[in-house]
This record gives structure tokens, sequence and C-alpha cells, in this order.
């Protein structure tokens, strides 16, 4: 992309393209020193910079003087420097000044202000009509033009990855963090995103390294979520670590459970105290409140490397998936590793029920929620846990929400997890080795668990083809420009307004676009519209908080269980070299 400046104004030649602003210059200041004759106490030894003239005290008045007296006195032979005109250093300053005037730098100015709500530059200082007239062109120019469109669409094709990648481990990276190859991506559709989350190795039972990826979905609020992302690993594996190396699975199991319930314990309990003794609007009060005024769901996986044991832990309804091979037919199959925990959930309407039997209709049978809310275990949610006295004290002492209507017996959510353990085949005995898929329900709500595992699948198949690259597959073919593609509906898209129903769609097979090096992108693409680029823009250009009724934040973790030389205690082959030759 390139700029040409005329008149004091930048032309794009791309519409992707902007210039770095002209900064004002700045002179550096002269000291000036008093130059003493030889030999007298105290003299100046410094040569005379041949940018200044000297002439004789004597021609001149005292610097100060007051009542005739002389408050400064001089030398009989002393000389004061007087500046001259710094012609090179003028000279210089002019030739810098119409270099950056005249030499435009391009940079991509496509930014995320074509699909967020705004950007920040209120700033306007023209010139001349022209600039006027280009920046209007440029940057206000009609979006059902192709030809104005089709680039910020194709640079959306072409950046996506960047904008929701976030990890793809490479298998030396994996190596050095003792980690499995891990790929990770997120796509906010609140402002802010309240989904996070965490992946690294802690102490397992008896101190020995166990691998963790943690899923936090938060609602009503970040606030949870992020104190999950913080602490929730380094809690679940303290307790663990306290317990001895060959701990039974029940007892490990149960050791999670208790953690997850203790943490959120811990939170409702602090802000419990803070609302009843704390003043209003006490800052510290504040602080505890938010996390537990919020909410969040949490799948942690936890993976023991020595006996290649996998538990999943879930609260909520984000949801973990094993892929495994499947060689009568030839392709990679699904295995859940979690239920989502809502009311459809017939375990947990069960579960709800028996703890609330006087209160049959706390769960709506259409919608699946539970008083108003989508999930039937979380951390925080205060309303669905305190009484309506102590909520109604928080909503007036610290600007809290309404209590839920119908709240009479709480609590009625918990953070307990339910617990999902495999063994999990990493390819010891030439046979594939498994992968596994962590995501929020943003996925789960375009694509099936068993579309997802086919997603990856497909995935794996072109880059073997590529030879490690999806770029370098032979059946790779980039998407089409977008001159070449009608402005219609897409294939799968449903429209129904006369039913007063919203476009809907799901993630299918037909559509998969595999062209994402990152396995964690590729899957967020497909379930934003994979090949059907009119639903994938659409979506991508849609600001919140719009964008919060069509799709949920999403975020996706891709596992590789493929054994990676020297993890899991496998030592490196090391080179011996010679003791005297340093390159060795």
């Amino acid at each position: 992309m390139n700029g040409i400046r005329w008149r004091g104004a930048i032309r794009l030649l791309d519409r992707a393209s902007s210039h770095a602003p002209r900064l004002p210059l700045r002179f550096s200041k002269r000291i000036f020193t008093q130059k003493h004759s030889p030999g007298r106490q105290g003299q100046c030894l410094p040569q005379e910079s041949r940018a200044f003239s000297s002439f004789s005290a004597r021609q001149r008045p005292s610097l100060y003087q007051a009542d005739g007296v002389h408050a400064i006195l001089r030398p009989p032979n002393a000389h004061v420097l007087q500046s001259a005109f710094p012609k090179k250093t003028v000279i210089f300053l002019l030739a810098l000044g119409a270099a950056l005037y005249f030499i435009d730098v391009a940079i991509d100015d496509v930014e995320i202000s074509d699909i967020t709500p705004f950007n920040d530059f209120p700033e306007h200082f023209y010139q001349t009509k022209e600039e006027v007239e280009h920046i209007l062109d440029a940057h206000v120019a009609d979006s059902t033009n192709k030809e104005h469109h089709g680039p910020n669409m194709e640079w959306i094709d072409r950046e996506f990855a960047n904008l929701a990648g976030k990890i793809m481990m490479t298998e030396d990276q994996a190596r050095k963090a003792e980690l499995p190859i891990t790929h990770a991506a997120a796509i906010g559709s609140n402002m802010p995103p309240e989904d996070y989350y965490a992946v690294g190795t802690a102490p397992g039972p008896g101190d020995d390294r166990w691998n963790f990826w943690g899923v936090y979905d938060g609602h009503a609020g970040s606030f949870m979520a992020r104190m999950l992302q913080l602490a929730l690993i380094p809690y679940v594996s303290r307790d663990l670590s306290g317990l001895p190396p060959f701990s039974s699975s029940s007892i490990i199991s149960q050791t999670i459970m208790k953690s997850f319930a203790n943490f959120d314990r811990e939170q409702m309990s602090r802000a419990n105290r803070a609302a009843s003794w704390y003043p209003a609007l006490n800052s510290a009060a504040q602080a505890a409140l938010q996390n537990v005024m919020s909410g969040s769901c949490a799948l942690l996986a936890i993976f023991d490397p020595k006996a290649s044991k996998l538990r999943v832990a879930c609260t909520g309804d984000s949801r973990a998936v094993l892929g495994r091979w499947d060689y009568s037919g030839g392709k990679y199959t699904a295995i859940p590793l979690s239920k989502d925990q809502t009311g459809f959930n017939q375990d947990e309407v069960k579960r709800i029920m028996a703890e609330h039997p006087e209160e049959p209709d706390i769960i709506d049978p259409k919608t699946g929620r539970l008083l108003g809310i989508a999930v039937t275990r979380a951390f925080g949610d205060h309303r669905w846990k305190w009484d309506n006295d102590l909520v109604t004290k928080v909503k007036y002492k610290f600007f809290g929400p309404e209590p839920r209507l119908g709240n009479k017996t709480p609590p009625y959510m918990t953070a307990e997890p339910v617990i999902t353990e495999a063994d999990i085949q990493r390819g010891d005995r030439g046979e594939k080795a498994d992968f596994m898929i962590v995501a929020s329900d943003g996925l789960w709500d375009r694509m099936s668990s068993e579309h997802a595992v086919e997603c990856v699948n497909r995935w794996l198949e072109a880059r073997a083809r590529g030879n490690g690259s999806i770029k370098s597959d032979p059946l790779y073919t980039p998407p089409p420009p977008i001159s070449e593609q009608p402005y219609q509906l897409d294939p799968g898209v449903e429209f129904e307004p006369e039913k007063g129903r919203h476009p809907r769609w799901r993630a299918e097979p037909n559509y998969f676009a595999i062209e994402d090096e990152n396995a964690a992108v590729c899957l967020i693409r497909n379930a934003l519209g994979g090949t059907r680029r009119q639903l994938f823009h659409g979506l991508m250009v849609t600001a919140s908080p719009f964008r919060r009724s069509i799709f949920d934040d999403t975020t996706v973790l891709v596992v590789f269980f493929d054994r990676v030389k020297g993890l899991d205690g496998e030592k490196e082959e090391k080179k011996v070299g010679r003791w005297w030759w340093p390159f060795s």
C-alpha cells in the first residue's frame, strides 16, 4: 500500500492506507561559557565554538548594575560569546522537514474500526478543500459499493487469524513448556468480552507436573471469569499437590470437586461479610461484591502425563469433547467429556427438584432456564445463592441488581463440578493420538460436537497433505474476491421475518473452510459461516451491542495429545561434543 503526498495532504492508493503524522521539531539548548585569559585563576580552557564570534567585553555595559556599583565584575580582557546564525543546523532541519513532508510511509489503516463500534480519533485539522474531500472519499465511502467495501472484507478474510488467534504452539515450544501442543482462539461479542481461558502446568499429587486447560464463560459481567482465570488453576493445584503420589482416582476427583466448591464458598463468604458489615459504597466491599454479582461457568481439563489420564471438571455449559481415531471408519469420532448443565439436562433437573420439592416451576421446560438463568451450576451469581433480604441490601448499599422473582429457598445453584475421566491414547503403539476440544457455549450454539471433531479431522488431513502447512495443501483454495461474490442469502441460512425469526444457521461440513493454520481459529471461522462468506462478513462487521444478539463470546482450545520428544520425562538426545570445542 503506497501513499502519494500532494499539497499538504496524502492521497491514498489503497483505502486501507494512512500516514504517520508529522511531529513538531524540537531545538536543543546551548550552554554559553565565559572565556578567561590564560594564566588567570579559575580560567576556562574549552575551545570557542565555530558557531559563535567574540568581541571585547569593554565595548558592552556591565551585565548587571545597581546604584552604579557593578554587581558582576569582569576581568579586563574577558570576552562574552555571542550566538551567530546556525547555518548548518537550519539547512539540516529544512532538509529533514522536507523529507518528512514529501516522503510518506504507508501504514495499514483498516484497524478494528470496521468491526467495532468506533475508534477514538476525533481531531480534525485540514488545510485545503482537497484534504477534506479525500477524507470523506476514503473513510465515509458507500459501503454498499463493492469497490469501497470489498477491500475491507478481504482484509477481514486475511486478518481473521490474527484477530482471533491467541496460541499456536510449535513442537519445540510444547517441549519447553512440558505441555501437549495447544492451539487457542477467542472472539468477543460482548464489550468487553466475558470469556477467559488459561493454560499451563502446575504440581499435582506428589508434586508431579500436571497439565491444565481452563475455559471460563462469564455472565452479568466479567469479574468472576477473570478471577477464575487468575486463581482457579493454582487453587486446585495447591489441593492436589497435598495428596500422596499414588492417590486413587476417586480421591483425586473428590479433591477437585472440593476445590471448586471451596473457592466459590470463599468468594461468596467474603462478599457476604462486606455487604453486611461494611459501609455503603466502601471500595473494599465493592471489590469483593463485583466478583459475586457477576457469575461464570468453568471447565477445567486436568491431565496426568505419566498415567495418560485426563479429568474434565465441568461447572456450567462449556463443553469438552475428545477426538479419537476410528480405524473401521477411517476418521476421528467424537467422545463427550462433559455434559451441559442446563435445564435441558434431566440429571440436573432431578437434582434441583430434589433440593426444592415445593417449587416445581423454578425451571422453565421451554427455555431450560433456572429462575431466568441459562445454567444450573456456576461460580458467583449472588441472586441465586442469597436470600432476598441480603440481595436487597446489596442493591441499596452498593447499587446491585434486583432480587430474582421466585427466590424462596436459596441457594439454587452450586459451583461443584461434574468430573469425567478418560484414558488418553498418545500414539505410543503406532495408533493415531487423541485430541481434545474445549470451548465455551459460543461454539456449541452453532456447531455440534460431532461436526467440531470432523472439522479438526479435515484440518489434520489438510495439514498432512501440506507437510505441516494448510496453505501448502495442494487442495487449498483461497477465498474468492468480493467482486465475484453475489449479494444473496447464503445456503443453510434460515430467515423468516413473517414469523418474527432472525437469521439462523448451523455449522455444517458442506460449508467447512479449511484455510487457517490454527485449529482453534479454524473452528471459530466455521462456526461463523465457513465458506458462506456473506454470512461470515455480516457477522464480523456487526458491532456491539448488536453482535451479542447474534452470537455469544466464543473461546476454543484444541489440544493434541501426540507425544513430543523430550516431554513426559523423556530426555532429549544431546550431541556429545569435544570438551575443547566451543561450538559443540
